[in-house]
């Protein structure tokens, strides 16, 4: 085996990982030298030629950036003054919600219009002409830019007439393969004029045998500027002179944000081709300000490492089951993933963490009074007896059944011994790997634990300087005033459920609001900030739930630690450093060090208990929660019997791994698919094929289509909330509402037309999507109706199956279907 990265900081731990799996060598062959130096730019809005800000040596030109610096800052004060600026959009074109690479957001190029867009990215080229820096790639983060920047350049001409005719040449042999009545589609013609002015469009909404054509055609040196999204960087081996960002900042679904190192890397490597170019270019358009921290993250930064993302599946756990020893075989997979044998790896350095904490507490409170220790001990033993509260308090199945979690919530957020403060509940989900697990909670029975690793919370918080930058710290404020420190801002960060410790009575109202737009997510944090200063900024607890009255916790143990966090409390506010606290003066510096040499001790004290809970923890003790509640969830839609021995459903459900599994199977068993014919099915199963959003295709328009549908389509959703309810009942954090609404017609009628055998360009019209993501979901479609055949056939119901493969069957034509140029 061999494995190719060019952005893999830990490759060696990789490879250690391989070397364990197969007891034999692996070798890690490692350079940072590149054979052809990078040179990079930043071309300022309105601007006549790009300027050095990073030379070959990776040194920052401080007179070119601090005159990027000025143009930025006159481009600020124009707006101000009324000079332009308008609404936040890429350049060129507008987006929709539906451009899943673009995310349907703007990318940090303010746009005062499309005229003026399109003269800045004409003269940026003019200046690359001059310098003989073609061929150039220029990425953007929307499919739609993608297809408006090239007739910025309609003015350039870029080959000449023999290029011309070998461009013509390559296209028109490339669509023999289609049929004749596919090669006149206008998604397959109207690229032609493109190319033949030496452009090329590339990106995952084209159809395959087009973006096949134009990877062909640049590879041959034929187009000299290609437009394509940040999916060209990767795996294709297409080098340029030029790579050209337009903006340096992308929104990757919470917010917006400047390009990660290890993008950069990825498209920027592009730039140079090696034997042919002295250097490599990259060009950075730029219309907002970009600090020096911007250029050194993103230039100079280290790229992220690889970080295993492994998680149990009911696919999975249903193919396990179908060995005799299952449980076993689960238990085996888990302690081969990489994800146990990085955390395996990191124990060695949690301990040296462990000692340093440990002799720097010694230290500390050496050096410290005895009252201060005393506050200290107070503050780790509340700690303590709050989270012995939290285990109750946060079982997700009361959480969910109260509705503690909903949007708008105000919480407290604690990790380890770093107060967070107060943030509001955004988005509450299930961790998107498997760091950690969650038990089946027994009716009846209160009292045992649920723990809720395997949950996690989207909360806005505010965060201390540099953030944008990757430094991850909580904002502080003054002791004195109250004020947050200057440069907090507020962001979206995804916390771990275990790491609320309040939930407030505070809910602020988040209907209506676009939490993507930076001056909505400002202004929440401005209502956090307010309510702050109207509750703890004036001595006052902020009103919390009552988790006896509000959450119907009752226990004997839970009901003597409320007392105990009570007497601890009333110690706290009587101690003097407490009192100081409330009533402290600038003047005061003795009490201010005392106070905080006390809550260093008791941060320290909490680092030392959490670094020896993860030492003494397994993954594999938590993924043993993870997998009882999902077969739980088996068990209890009867794929399983009590001994967790695989029954017809279970079966069934072992050949599903294209779409939900469990909703499948469902509708395989109560007769939904039985009653429809082979193209209602093909069109009720597109259902379970996820694409991006579509505005045009919210409902079936089409009567005689929406008449068939109408009664499976109901039952599907029935379906759905049924198998969502049975989720929330063993303790899974699901949404049921979201999880009804996922399942969307938005293909059926495509779908249905296309099985029909109605030709592409008709189908198209149907829909604003893609074309290339059309073809993407009917051949996806392809995959899960055959699953489903064999599902159907693993039962031994062959009447359902040979249905499913006629749907197949019938999908299967024109251009949806056609065969690769590069087989």
């Amino acid at each position: 085996m061999v494995f190719l990265s060019a952005t893999l900081p830990n490759a060696f731990q990789f490879a250690q990982w391989i070397t364990s799996l197969h007891n034999h060598p692996t070798h890690v062959v490692y350079t940072d030298h590149r054979p052809t130096p990078l040179l990079h730019y930043a071309f300022p809005r309105r601007g006549k030629k790009p300027l050095l800000v990073v030379d070959a040596d990776r040194n920052i030109h401080e007179g070119n950036f601090a005159l990027l610096t000025r143009e930025l800052q006159k481009l600020e004060g124009d707006k101000a003054a009324g000079g332009g600026g308008g609404e936040r959009g890429g350049r060129g074109g507008v987006r929709d919600a539906g451009d899943r690479e673009g995310r349907g957001r703007g990318r940090g190029r303010g746009r005062d219009s499309a005229g003026e867009a399109g003269e800045d990215m004409l003269n940026l080229f003019k200046h690359v002409l001059s310098k003989k820096l073609l061929p150039a790639i220029v990425f953007s983060f929307s499919r739609r830019e993608c297809e408006e920047h090239p007739k910025c350049l309609s003015s350039l001409n870029l080959t000449t007439a023999e290029e011309k005719a070998s461009i013509k040449e390559v296209y028109t042999c490339a669509i023999q393969s289609l049929l004749p009545e596919d090669r006149e589609l206008a998604a397959v013609t109207k690229i032609l004029p493109v190319l033949e002015r030496g452009i090329g469009i590339h990106h995952s909404g084209l159809l395959p045998i087009v973006k096949e054509i134009v990877e062909i055609l640049f590879g041959e040196g034929l187009l000299k500027v290609l437009f394509a999204t940040e999916t060209f960087a990767m795996g294709l081996n297409m080098p340029a002179r030029c790579v050209v960002f337009t903006a340096f900042k992308k929104f990757d679904g919470v917010e917006e944000r400047v390009i990660a190192p290890g993008e950069y890397t990825q498209m920027s490597g592009r730039a140079g081709r090696r034997g042919k170019d002295p250097f490599g270019t990259c060009i950075m358009m730029v219309d907002q300000k970009m600090g020096r921290d911007d250029v050194e993250s993103m230039v100079l930064g280290a790229p992220q490492a690889l970080d295993s993302e492994f998680r149990l599946t009911y696919y999975q756990i249903l193919n396990l089951l179908k060995r005799a020893s299952g449980a076993m075989d689960t238990e085996y997979v888990i302690g081969k993933s990489f994800h146990h044998f990085q955390h395996t790896e990191s124990v060695p350095l949690w301990k040296e963490e462990l000692l340093k904490t440990q002799v720097a507490r010694k230290k500390l409170v050496e050096a410290t009074s005895g009252a201060e220790n005393d506050f200290a001990n107070l503050k780790t033993q509340r700690r303590e007896v709050e989270d012995s509260q939290l285990l109750e308090m946060l079982k997700p199945q009361r959480l969910f059944r109260t509705g503690i979690l909903k949007p708008g919530r105000v919480v407290k957020v604690r990790e380890g011994s770093t107060e967070w403060g107060y943030g509001v509940v955004l988005h509450v989900g299930r961790i998107d790997g498997a760091d950690g697990g969650k038990q089946s909670v027994e009716t009846g029975n209160e009292t045992r634990d649920d723990p809720p690793e395997a949950f996690v919370v989207d909360c806005i918080l505010f965060f201390a300087p540099g953030a944008e930058q990757g430094v991850v710290q909580p904002a502080s404020r003054d002791l004195t005033s109250g004020a947050l420190e200057t440069g907090a801002a507020v962001h979206v960060l995804p916390v771990n459920l275990k790491l609320l410790t309040q939930f407030t009575q505070c809910v602020l109202d988040l209907s209506g609001k676009n939490l993507t737009q930076r001056n909505e997510l400002e202004a929440i944090g401005k209502a956090m900030d307010e309510l702050w200063n109207q509750f703890d900024g004036q001595g006052v607890d902020m009103p919390l739930i009552d988790p006896v009255l509000d959450m119907g916790i009752a226990s004997a143990s839970f009901l003597a630690n409320r007392e105990r966090l009570t007497e601890i409390d009333a110690r706290i506010k009587a101690h003097p450093l407490f009192k100081h606290k409330k009533q402290s003066s600038k003047n005061d510096k003795a009490s201010d060090k005392a106070l905080r040499r006390a809550e260093n001790i008791a941060s320290l004290i909490d680092t030392e208990s959490s670094l020896t809970t993860k030492i003494n923890a397994t993954e594999l003790s938590k993924f043993r929660h993870e997998l009882t509640s999902r077969a739980e969830v088996l068990r209890k839609l009867d794929h399983v019997d009590d001994d967790f021995v695989l029954k017809s459903k279970g079966r069934a459900a072992c050949w599903i791994d294209t779409a939900d599994e469990l909703l499948v199977t469902e509708l395989m068993f109560n007769g939904v698919f039985r009653k429809l014919d082979h193209h209602q099915l093909c069109a009720l199963c597109s259902m379970f094929i996820p694409v991006e959003k579509s505005k045009e295709n919210e409902d079936i328009h089409e009567r005689a289509i929406r008449d068939a549908l109408a009664e499976p389509i109901s039952a599907l959703k029935k379906t759905a909330r049924a198998v969502g309810d049975a989720q929330l009942a063993c303790a899974i954090p699901i949404d049921v509402d979201d999880y009804e609404e996922s399942f969307k017609v938005t293909l059926c009628e495509v779908t249905y037309m296309w099985s029909k055998g109605g030709n592409f360009d008709d189908v198209h019209k149907k829909t604003d999507l893609f074309e290339g993501t059309i073809t993407r979901a009917l051949r996806r479609l392809d995959e899960l109706m055959m699953e489903l055949r064999g599902a159907a056939n693993a039962v031994g119901d062959a009447e359902l199956a040979g249905k499913f493969e006629r749907g197949a069957e019938s999908m299967r034509h024109g251009i949806v279907f056609a065969n690769s140029l590069y087989l």
